[in-house]
């Protein structure tokens, strides 16, 4: 008879283990629309001590969502950042449009970071109250030991989704992302797709994945035909 009730003791703490999985939910919150371009370039060089690549005549529309392809190596991040003014070109200009809210998903975070995921969120979304703050790590498919541990101590996919979960409560009208779903679980990668299908602002985005981004593109850009870099 106690060996029938610890076997049935067993099977409920598997069923409560289970539980403690959350399933990723994204919605992105949308802002108001943005003017019809996006950005233009005129004869723009990027690269940090030598070009990346030749001089670049680019625009994006509103509603457009462009998938940058290619090798490693070949300046995919430092055109992004170079369209957000991050970084400043060798040569020729950006013009970015008005109206817009942008969310920008970096490909690594290298500095060390001690708060806790419920501190890191709650600085940046103040209003929120702890219960919320939560509830919106656990959409983002966190359990509560996630949750309540350092981001130091968390893997790449984990680390990820705390970002993600900024992003996603800010209201945007373009988003930037670079390498999204590097280190990603397949539950959060395919959330991920469906979201931003569902997405109806612009995307600007960094992906090697093509069974990820094939569906989400309006337009895929091989950086290959503008590079420098030989191979």
């Amino acid at each position: 008879m106690a060996m029938s009730r610890q076997k049935k003791l067993d099977k409920m703490e598997i069923i409560e283990l289970g539980k403690e999985k959350p399933k990723p939910e994204f919605i992105f919150k949308e802002a108001r629309a943005a003017s019809r371009w996006i950005f233009t370039t005129e004869d723009l060089v990027i690269g940090y001590n030598e070009p990346l690549s030749r001089p670049l005549n680019l625009k994006m529309e509103r509603g457009q969502k462009i998938a940058f392809v290619g090798a490693n190596g070949i300046g995919k991040s430092t055109l992004l950042k170079s369209i957000l003014g991050l970084i400043t070109p060798i040569s020729g200009k950006v013009e970015r449009g008005e109206y817009q809210y942008i969310g920008y998903f970096e490909q690594e975070v290298k500095q060390s970071n001690y708060n806790t995921c419920i501190e890191e969120i709650w600085s940046e979304f103040p209003s929120m109250n702890q219960a919320e703050v939560r509830a919106a790590l656990a959409k983002c498919g966190l359990t509560t030991k996630h949750i309540e541990s350092k981001i130091e101590v968390l893997s790449g996919g984990e680390k990820a989704k705390v970002r993600l979960c900024k992003i996603l409560n800010t209201e945007t009208n373009l988003l930037i992302l670079d390498e999204p779903t590097n280190h990603l679980d397949v539950d959060a990668k395919e959330e991920l797709k469906r979201a931003l299908k569902a997405y109806r602002g612009s995307i600007l985005m960094v992906s090697h994945e093509p069974d990820f981004y094939r569906e989400i593109a309006t337009d895929i850009w091989n950086c290959e035909d503008w590079t420098t870099k030989v191979f």
